[in-house]
């Protein structure tokens, strides 16, 4: 047995996400695979179309073996921060023999001679890197120019290089391998067809963006989408959406999130992951002259508040995530879960290898686990069933948007 693992977040899952799995597989040698894969809520800070078991679903329909839920508070964070908590969760079940994730760029080596001066920090490096952080520009821009420094390449090379999306998360897992110790082994595919922002769906591969706003600006699904996602997950989502159980958008939070803002005055706000300088009165002020997210946080972006930063700051609001809580995460090798979201015969054999090996607990039946006492894991699961909670609110269908699915729903087994 050789195990892939891949972190993802299949929102939805397209052509493009059949391919990586095609070619990692590939490339990788693996017999099986493991995606670790964000909840009901992403990294951008936004809630998924559709939840986490029918994507979970659609990946093992489309040839995953095992699919693990990435935890909430690792999930809506940081480049940095998702990557670590993934791939913490691979090391931490002990079969992952290796990792494959798209990058821009393609160039294994390049991205990896990065990631080891991020690691280690050489003095040279950090004194550009303060200089650069003096004349006040913003830390990537700062990262930047410093890392060109420090390895004499032409100005503007990593710079583009390193604002790009995936190159970002490559280099991320690359740094967390590192940091963790782990034996495992790190590949890198080149993306093609669509970019990661990309919004044209012309062709057979379409990036998640394009397929999502096609379904929100029309609520169903044309034929555009059917040409970019495998026959099994289009039925999936197809079904999903007749039982009224998405699309799910952030603006249909609006309420909870705003009327919360409302509640409290405007120094409550810097409890909450990211509200620094002043933002708690900026973000108080708008959510009192608006009524939805997108508007609101539409009148707070500027360059230094990105919507990015300013939508995971509404989706702490909504989970009441709070700094403290992600404080207790900061130790490299902080121990996690792995929860089992859906599986196939391969993925059952995973498991039972992981039965063996894992550091960490692994979950498969929520109403029947428990952790031990004193240990912080309770506090970062109830997050993940307060998620779910939250999310199924956002229904069309009320019938559906009842509390304690997480309780109630079995992995799904191909």
């Amino acid at each position: 047995m050789r195990v892939l693992g891949i972190v993802a977040e299949y929102n939805p899952f397209h052509n493009g996400h059949l391919y990586h799995l095609e070619q990692s597989l590939k490339i990788t040698d693996a017999t099986h695979s493991v995606a670790v894969m964000s909840g009901n809520f992403m990294q951008r800070g936004e809630p998924s179309i559709v939840n986490k078991w029918a994507r979970a679903e659609m990946a093992v329909s489309a040839g995953i073996d095992l699919v693990i839920e990435l935890p909430v508070v690792y999930a809506c964070r940081s480049a940095e921060s998702f990557a670590l908590g993934a791939v913490n969760i691979m090391d931490g079940i002990g079969v992952v023999d290796c990792i494959c994730f798209g990058s821009e760029t393609g160039d294994i080596a390049e991205l990896k001679s990065i990631s080891d001066i991020l690691v280690n920090e050489p003095w040279d490096f950090k004194l550009h890197l303060k200089r650069f952080l003096s004349e006040g520009l913003s830390y990537p821009s700062a990262r930047a120019l410093a890392l060109e420094k420090y390895m004499e390449t032409s100005a503007g090379t990593l710079h583009n290089l390193i604002k790009s999306p995936n190159n970002i998360l490559a280099v991320e897992y690359l740094k967390a391998v590192q940091r963790l110790g782990s034996r495992i082994q790190c590949y890198t595919l080149k993306r093609f067809a669509a970019g990661y922002h990309s919004v044209k769906t012309n062709g057979r591969i379409a990036s998640a963006t394009a397929i999502r706003n096609q379904l929100l600006n029309n609520n169903a699904i044309n034929l555009r989408i059917e040409k970019t996602v495998p026959r099994a997950a289009l039925n999936i989502l197809k079904r999903e959406l007749t039982l009224g159980r998405g699309p799910v958008h952030n603006d249909l939070f609006s309420l909870p999130v705003i009327g919360e803002i409302r509640r409290h005055e405007a120094v409550g706000l810097k409890k909450y992951p990211g509200v620094t300088e002043g933002l708690e009165n900026r973000i108080w002020n708008a959510a009192r002259k608006n009524r939805t997210i997108s508007r609101m946080l539409d009148q707070i972006k500027s360059k230094r508040y990105t919507h990015t930063r300013l939508r995971r700051i509404s989706t702490y609001i909504l989970l009441g995530i709070y700094q403290d809580l992600l404080l207790q995460l900061e130790g490299l090798n902080y121990p996690c879960y792995a929860r089992v979201l859906a599986l196939n015969e391969r993925g059952r054999e995973v498991l039972k290898k992981a039965g063996r090996l894992s550091r960490i607990p692994i979950i498969t039946k929520t109403s029947n686990h428990s952790f031990p006492e004193g240990s912080p894991l309770p506090g970062i699961f109830r997050k993940d069933i307060l998620a779910t909670d939250m999310y199924v609110m956002a229904y069309v269908n009320g019938d559906y948007s009842y509390a304690g699915q997480d309780f109630l729903t079995s992995p799904f087994y191909l």
